[in-house]
């Protein structure tokens, strides 16, 4: 094929070929319509399943937040909450608001055969902070006695000491748990020596009686009572029969029960020594010290 056969077959293709359609604008305006109209549709539904996923994710979410905590580790120091799904959230005793009622529990009964408490071997508390507590309170007791007076440390022929303190669990059977500390000193004044004791008991769940009434009580106290007024407190005082062991002796009652016993005797049981001519305490010292708070030990 030479040069101008070519060019008549290529003439012949072009004139066989149909010509393209002339360009319209109005179709092809809608044509671009259509193609926008389908893109936001496409749009529209990819966000709808966002949604519907987002939704079905969220409580798992939310429940990890609340388990983990990540907020809160992030203040506290705390490691990345764990992608696994929630954990078991620890259980936390609130802590009472300020000023709030706490309800105490209720005190333990004894019952025959149980145990003497805190270890002991019978009811004296030889040790611990019982035994500092009755300590506290006979030097309390020695640092009440009036001028004149003195607490020397005398001993019994045996070599005992006669300033005694004890603190001791009273509880009998079907009572409640509750103690007693009692502290006795020796008082002397020209070559004479006398006694104290003073006793305070913890609130051993027992009605409140009359001031007398419960002044009675005191080992069997025998003698006449006469109520005291000390700045609106009333307090028992006992002046006892000839051939007591204590002459006088004070009660109060606080109002949560504690109960504060000071008794006084002119004479000693150490042997040798003379009576006091005269007791330690007026009647009515006797029922101010027993309502000082140094006095008072409630548990």
């Amino acid at each position: 094929m030479n040069e101008e056969d070519l060019k008549e077959a290529m003439h012949d293709v072009i004139v066989r070929s149909t010509p393209p359609e002339p360009m319209d604008p109005a179709r092809a305006l809608n044509q671009g319509r259509k193609v926008r109209t389908r893109r936001r549709v496409v749009w529209v539904g990819a966000a709808a399943v966002t949604l519907t996923v987002g939704a079905a994710a969220g409580p798992t979410l939310v429940a990890n937040l609340a388990d983990n905590g990540p907020a809160g580790q992030g203040v506290a120091g705390g490691g990345t909450p764990s992608l696994a799904g929630p954990t078991t959230a620890t259980s936390v005793v609130p802590t009472p608001k300020s000023g709030s009622t706490v309800v105490p529990s209720a005190p333990t009964t004894r019952k025959t055969g149980d145990p003497w408490p805190e270890g002991q071997t019978d009811r004296t508390a030889s040790a611990g902070p019982r035994a500092v507590r009755v300590g506290g309170l006979m030097a309390d007791l020695s640092s009440a006695v009036p001028a004149g007076f003195s607490t020397p440390n005398l001993k019994y022929p045996d070599g005992r000491s006669a300033r005694w303190p004890q603190a001791q669990y009273a509880s009998a059977d079907g009572e409640p748990d509750y103690w007693e500390y009692m502290a006795t000193i020796p008082v002397q004044k020209d070559n004479k020596v006398g006694r104290l004791l003073v006793m305070s008991t913890t609130p051993n769940g027992k009605p409140a009686t009359s001031p007398c009434q419960l002044a009675l009580t005191f080992w069997g106290s025998t003698g006449t009572c006469a109520v005291v007024d000390v700045d609106g407190k009333k307090v028992g005082v006992v002046t006892a029969k000839k051939g007591s062991d204590y002459d006088q002796s004070a009660t109060y009652r606080y109002d949560d029960g504690t109960v504060v016993v000071l008794a006084q005797a002119k004479k000693t049981d150490l042997p040798g020594k003379s009576a006091l001519t005269q007791p330690v305490f007026s009647t009515q010292q006797l029922a101010e010290q027993v309502t000082s708070a140094k006095f008072k030990i409630s548990e």
